[in-house]
């Protein structure tokens, strides 16, 4: 009889802690739908809260990176972070566009107070100490560094992000590749569990994983941003770059990152730059597109430029069409990349600068490993360092040979863009079929190759997705420090194409009531048209335009003051409704067990009177 009770009671107890008290959980905004400058209106306008945005992007991370594996570590001090920028932007101190927007960075770049692995378990004690020349300009512009993202093991391995902390799936799809080496980060924005992310670019390790998750991934010249606090792979070709959801992120981004620094040996010493967009068509650009890398024939000599996956063929012949409805010029270059070109790219790469770049690297952390040698003897890695020892302590005439070659290759881009009169190269990231993570035997990235070579900056945009609902990236190459005419470019493609797609596999956890929506977005429009009016008068009746037909806009409407979203906070559950719900719910919980308990004492005492 007892054992029966206690059956009933677990059962119920088990189905109640199941189910979701309050039922349906809503709040102001979808920050699935949002992008840097959008989320930075709605924290200015009071419509959210940097603290509240925090626990927004973490509860996704804990909901959805399970499938995806692209954390690494989180920043625990997140939230009183936000606190403590909720305060300053009260007293009318927004630092920038960046304040309290929470951002990613890849695991090989130092962030205070969070260990940098680089993917491997044998650096899980490695802490910095000091941020990372760039972390530290993303605080200082009020960006909240919210996770280090998972990679490939010490950035090897482009066709997937595979480390000793296992391997990230695809935001689309988990039973694809991410690719990478900075997979993890591509993920963390595409899946939205931050506005944007920070990567690493050696030979494609920002732009392939960017094309696999429908992102806009940046790689600028090296020397235009610092490397100083990055665990390096070839210092000759790594550079910081961005993943974002559209351009004017990168562009926010770049505003801020940026900039001479003493530290680094490429760093430009220049004043910081500043982009921004002006174009409004492509009148006057010339697009120059590789055939080898937009067309299948058997007869190439490389077994990569074989083929190309037709989806991929359809969607790169609609981008071109577009392009040319913007008065783009297109001109298709023959025979563009070859064994020749092949051979410059293999013969100048500089892994033999790892060793001593890593050993350097080390002078500015601590932890129980302090030396390449002691990082390759340590059985926590996945990946063989054993070909690298040997040049440890490197002669730097190799340098000299290895850059003669990235000449040689320069001169044979730079002369085809001069006999075309070209602005621009175009070419798909990758012009296969996207790998499942288990299956990863083909090279895809060719065409990334020669902007990593000769250091010309490239930006991998949304192309578009084939019939299984994958993502595919096209990629704008432009002449070194063009920053500006490529994102000119990129903005324009960016403009005609619209493929920001949130994956259906990590929808919003909240539900934004239709007329809540409505509302935000009205009082969006009238609050950055107060400046446009002449007195507040003239504004508020504007406000009552846009306003009008929405419930007790009549009461909303007050005094200018009281225009921060009042009413719908006040009258609607907001995103907190969800933690009352769950102590509401944890809370019954312990009163039945504990009212079980005390029945069943009674019950026993009583059978032994």
């Amino acid at each position: 009889m007892l054992f029966k009770r206690l059956l009933k009671i677990t059962i119920f107890l088990m189905f109640f802690i199941t189910l979701n008290v309050g039922a349906e959980y809503k709040s102001v905004i979808d920050i699935t739908k949002m992008d840097i400058k959008q989320l930075n209106e709605a924290l200015e306008l009071k419509i959210i809260t940097s603290e509240d945005l925090i626990n927004i992007y973490l509860e996704r991370i804990e909901a959805y990176d399970k499938n995806h594996n692209a954390i690494i570590s989180i920043n625990e001090n997140a939230i009183n972070e936000a606190k403590a920028l909720d305060k300053e932007r009260e007293s009318g101190k927004p630092k920038s566009l960046l304040h309290g927007i929470p951002i990613i960075v890849k695991d090989n770049i130092d962030v205070l107070g969070l260990p940098t692995t680089a993917g491997s378990t044998a650096l899980k004690d490695n802490f910095p100490k000091n941020n990372s020349f760039v972390v530290q300009k993303l605080i200082d512009a009020g960006a909240i560094i919210l996770a280090k993202a998972n990679m490939s093991e010490f950035s090897f391995q482009a066709n997937s992000s595979i480390s000793s902390y296992g391997t990230v799936k695809n935001a689309y799809n988990i039973a694809y590749s991410s690719y990478g080496s900075s997979g993890g980060a591509a993920v963390s924005v595409a899946a939205n569990f931050a506005a944007a992310a920070l990567g690493t670019d050696t030979n494609s390790s920002i732009r392939l994983p960017a094309a696999a998750a429908n992102l806009d991934g940046l790689r600028p010249t090296v020397g235009i941003i610092s490397r100083s606090g990055v665990l390096p792979y070839d210092l000759e070709r790594d550079t910081i770059g961005t993943l974002t959801k559209t351009v004017t992120d990168s562009i926010i981004l770049m505003n801020v990152i940026n900039g001479y620094d003493k530290q680094d040996y490429k760093s430009f010493n220049e004043k910081q730059t500043t982009y921004e967009t002006t174009f409004e068509d492509l009148e006057g650009i010339t697009i120059g597109i590789p055939t080898d890398f937009i067309k299948g024939s058997s007869s190439n000599n490389l077994p990569e430029n074989q083929e190309i996956y037709s989806e991929l063929e359809s969607l790169i012949k609609k981008a071109i069409t577009n392009l040319e409805a913007k008065k783009a010029k297109i001109i298709y270059l023959e025979e563009y990349y070859n064994y020749q070109t092949d051979h410059w790219f293999n013969n100048s790469l500089s892994g033999y600068l790892l060793c001593d770049g890593i050993n350097n690297y080390f002078k500015s952390t601590i932890g129980s490993i302090r030396t390449f040698q002691e990082l390759n003897k340590s059985p926590e890695k996945i990946t063989s360092l054993d070909s690298y020892i040997d040049s440890c302590d490197s002669d730097s005439t190799k340098i000299n040979s290895k850059n003669m070659l990235k000449e040689e290759y320069k001169n044979y881009i730079d002369n085809i863009i001069l006999k075309n009169n070209l602005d621009i190269i175009m070419y798909p990231t990758t012009k296969n079929k996207l790998l499942k993570y288990n299956n990863l035997s083909r090279t895809q990235n060719l065409s990334a190759h020669a902007s990593s070579t000769i250091n010309y900056p490239a930006i991998v945009l949304p192309l578009g997705f084939d019939s299984l609902g994958l993502p595919y990236g096209i990629e704008f190459m432009a002449p070194s420090k063009e920053e500006q005419l490529l994102l000119e470019v990129a903005k324009i493609f960016e403009n005609i194409n619209k493929n920001n797609i949130t994956p259906s596999i990590s929808p919003t956890l909240y539900e934004i009531p239709e007329s809540v929506e409505s509302l935000v977005k009205n009082y969006r429009k009238v609050y950055f048209k107060k400046t446009k009016t002449t007195t507040e008068k003239e504004w508020l009746k504007n406000v009552q335009h846009y306003l009008k037909g929405y419930p007790k806009n009549e009461n909303f409407i007050e005094e200018s003051e009281s225009l921060n979203l009042e009413y719908v906070l006040q009258k609607k559950e907001i995103i907190k409704q969800k933690n009352y719900n769950m102590i509401f719910k944890y809370t019954l919980t312990l009163i039945f067990v504990a009212f079980f308990v005390i029945m069943n004492k009674k019950v026993i005492i009583s059978t032994q009177k």
